[in-house]
């Protein structure tokens, strides 16, 4: 076996070139509130390597080091980051950015040994790069060695400082060194993206963030928050050392594939994230380990990405944060109790994410301890792969697999983890040896396993929630905030239609599910503008993973407000969106803007059926199939919506497959228009499982419903379709000809266009009226001052 250091030139040469590196010159940035803390605490220890983040990448393809080295070379030629050092000023620590700066890959040969020696010098090798602290004093944080088996295998060992990487970051370089190799070897430039923004600009833009003014209201939710915060230790084996050696093992189980696919169902059954159940169930199970059998305050915490802005995405750096998870677990909690409570501690820390984790330990009233982990003993994380499909990344005969990295300490007392990979979630735990036995770790994670087989399939229980919250979600093609990236809101923007766009009237903003506002516009008037905001998205129909219904109207408010910045607003929603209308006017509201109106056509106030007795649950289900399917078939008949459509609705049809044979048999020919697409309503019927677990909060502004006259009516069918539990300001109701899709049409239309204009000019007239009073006791001050 051989063990060399590869140069491109002269060991000597090396050196040269750092120094030239260093006469090249540098640019200063500040430093992000978390990179100054890892620095003071990699000072406070200089030999201690627990904020090393020790990478493994299992490299095939037609490899050899010099090609490795040189695209490795410019990634550090692309991303500031990779060639950043830190330097503390008398303005305190700033990034010191080299222009230029030499890469050195480290190579050692395995390719003379069998299986079994090769993989433990990789794991004595990459233990070795782990476990070496970096100098504060480096011009980068970064070393990379490279172990080849053969010409088209090899373990390439990245090593990075907290203060450069996060676990986004590593999946950009991973992607960009696939491509750059195939690139390099068909002869032609890698196809990057261009770097339109570096960690240094990021820090600039943070920096003046944080003075904004912009967080007051994240602020005030954390201090009230931590207000009365005392830390939770998990007993140890041993008493606490005079000095913290950061010393680390991990252990981890494998959770069998039914467990793993229960506990993602119970997540979707009580609308919270996988993340939210498995950080319900450490929590139980670490209240019983510290002894607490009474009521009990498991304080968590946990890391989340900051990329919660399209440009941010392909930033290289660590754009994260560390938030705090306060659970109160009293006796006789049952998991389902914390699951929801915990979906929405989630979504709370989620919408006050930008506090800086070093505020928080200053509100907390922490002191600082070099010998204890900052504010929290115990933290969990849970990582989907960020890297790729299977934590694969490919490229023409080039690929990349991660493998589990190397343990480089002990953060934390406690670190629990929970990991997606290809043979299925893995939960783990890295303890602190000086404070712990392995046996003890041990036990820690089978009590957590425990405590998971327990997670039942249930539906969420109401008054577990803190009320008017509901727990985030993170779905399928949303950002890393759980909301529409930049991109997907402008290209949502670019299908707003915009109706007498330039009538000087407050504009009336509809959350639509299809175009159906046309001859409303019409009947309303020139005198004031109608904006159809799109909130299906296009194509064809298609599974979506739940998400937080007040999550979709955030996004709603933020289509709303790139149709029409400010208010004030007039709101209007159909169906299932009239309740994302309410929402969207809470949401506003809070932000300090005027909703005159919300508009609710057929939309039945969320929780009116479900928090019915089961026995009228069912009478009224009734009642409503008793009514729709002859309703339905006699449209279908008439051929005024689709046989398919009218059949797809009884689960016989489906189990069956009938529509197939159906199809093969050719009975549908000549069926009519297809409407469940041309409505939606596939759309409509995932936005109304995304409801069931919506719960308005009361709204005291204005309301107007419409309400079709064919509905149902009776004590199971309320004329204000349930709204008067939410409504507490004007509510008037209007009963309109038709059924519930015919309503927007000219009759309907008609008699919703006059009671708009009658109730907009009233509640114009009584502005106008506040505003002249206003002008009229300033015009009567301004005379007694003169007087």
């Amino acid at each position: 076996m051989n063990s060399i250091a590869l140069d491109i030139a002269p060991a000597h040469a090396v050196d040269q070139a750092v120094d030239q590196a260093v006469e090249a010159g540098y640019a200063l940035f500040p430093a992000t509130a978390c990179q100054i803390r890892f620095w003071h605490e990699q000072k406070a220890s200089p030999k201690a390597t627990a904020l090393n983040i020790a990478l493994r990448l299992q490299l095939s393809g037609p490899l050899d080091a010099a090609s490795i080295e040189h695209v490795l070379g410019e990634l550090v030629a692309r991303h500031e980051i990779l060639r950043t050092g830190f330097l503390m000023t008398g303005a305190g620590l700033r990034q010191q950015v080299w222009s230029r700066a030499a890469f050195r890959l480290e190579v050692v040969d395995l390719t003379g040994l069998d299986d079994k020696a090769a993989l433990a010098e990789a794991e004595r090798v990459g233990g070795q790069q782990a476990r070496t602290p970096f100098d504060l004093s480096s011009s980068s944080f970064f070393r990379a060695v490279w172990l080849p088996r053969s010409g088209t295998q090899g373990e390439l060992q990245l090593t990075f400082h907290s203060l450069v990487m996060d676990g986004w970051s590593f999946a950009i370089v991973t992607r960009e060194l696939v491509e750059g190799l195939a690139a390099l070897h068909a002869g032609h430039d890698p196809d990057y993206p261009d770097v339109e923004l570096h960690h240094g600009d990021y820090a600039l833009w943070k920096q003046e963030f944080l003075g904004s003014g912009a967080l007051d209201r994240a602020r005030a939710h954390w201090r009230d928050e931590l207000r009365g915060f005392t830390r939770f230790d998990v007993p140890g084996d041993r008493p606490r050392a005079q000095e913290r050696r950061f010393q680390g093992a991990i252990r981890s189980i494998l959770l069998p594939n039914a467990l793993s696919e229960r506990l993602i169902a119970a997540a979707k059954a009580q609308g919270v994230t996988l993340f939210s159940v498995a950080a319900a169930g450490l929590a139980m199970a670490l209240r019983a380990a510290a002894g607490q059998s009474k009521a009990a305050n498991v304080a968590i915490g946990t890391q989340m990405s900051l990329r919660d802005q399209q440009e941010l995405e392909g930033v290289v750096g660590p754009l994260i944060n560390t938030v705090i998870l306060r659970l109160d677990i009293l006796e006789g909690s049952t998991i389902a109790s914390v699951i929801a409570q915990c979906g929405a501690k989630l979504s709370d820390a989620i919408e006050h994410l930008h506090v800086p984790f070093e505020e928080m330990m200053e509100m907390a009233g922490e002191v600082a301890d070099v010998n204890r982990p900052p504010l929290c003993s115990v933290n969990f994380a849970l990582q989907q792969s960020f890297v790729g499909v299977g934590d694969e990344v490919r490229r023409d005969g080039f690929a990349a697999t991660t493998s589990p990295s190397f343990n480089a300490g002990a953060l934390y007392d406690l670190n629990f983890f929970m990991v997606r990979r290809p043979d299925g979630w893995r939960i783990s735990c890295e303890g602190d040896t000086d404070l712990y036995d392995i046996g003890t770790i041990d036990r820690h994670l089978e009590k957590w396993r425990e405590m998971l087989e327990t997670v039942e399939i249930v539906t969420a229980h109401p008054q577990a929630r803190t009320p008017g919250k509901t727990a985030a979600t993170f779905a399928g093609g949303v950002g890393p905030s759980g909301f529409l990236s930049q991109a997907q809101l402008e290209a949502k923007a670019r299908n707003i239609v915009k109706f007498n766009e330039h009538a000087p009237g407050t504009p009336i903003i509809a959350l639509n599910n299809t175009a159906v506002f046309y001859e409303l516009a019409r009947q309303i008037g020139d005198e004031r503008p109608v904006i159809d905001i799109p909130m299906v998205p296009e194509g064809p129909p298609r599974e979506f993973p739940p998400r937080a219904y007040e999550d979709i109207a955030a996004d709603a408010v933020r289509l709303i407000r790139l149709a029409r910045p400010t208010g004030p607003y007039i709101l209007m929603g159909h169906c299932v969106l009239g309740a994302l209308a309410i929402e969207a006017a809470h949401q506003l509201r809070r932000d300090g803007e005027t909703v005159e109106l919300v508009i609710l056509n057929d939309s039945w106030c969320p929780g009116y059926r479900e928090t019915m007795p089961w026995y009228d649950r069912l009478l009224r289900k009734l009642r409503v199939r008793a009514y729709d399917i002859p309703r339905d078939f006699r449209a279908a008949r008439r051929r005024e919506t689709s046989m398919v459509v009218f059949l797809k609705q009884f689960r016989t049809v489906r189990w069956f497959h009938l529509i197939e044979l159906g199809h093969k048999l050719g009975l549908f020919k000549n069926d009519g228009p297809n409407n469940e697409l041309a409505e939606n309503l596939w759309y409509i019927g995932h936005l109304r499982m995304q409801q069931v677990r919506y719960r308005a909060a009361p709204y005291d502004g204005d309301v107007q419903i419409f309400r079709s006259g064919q509905a149902l009516k009776g004590r199971l069918f309320a004329h204000d379709l349930g709204w008067h539990q939410v409504v507490t300001g004007k509510l008037v109701v209007t009963e309109i000809p038709g059924m519930h899709d015919q309503m927007f049409r000219a009759n309907g239309a008609a008699i919703i266009g006059k009671q708009l204009r009658e109730r907009l000019a009233a509640i114009e007239g009584k502005r106008a009226a506040a505003r002249f009073g206003e002008e009229n006791a300033a015009a009567a001050v301004t005379s007694r001052a003169e007087a």
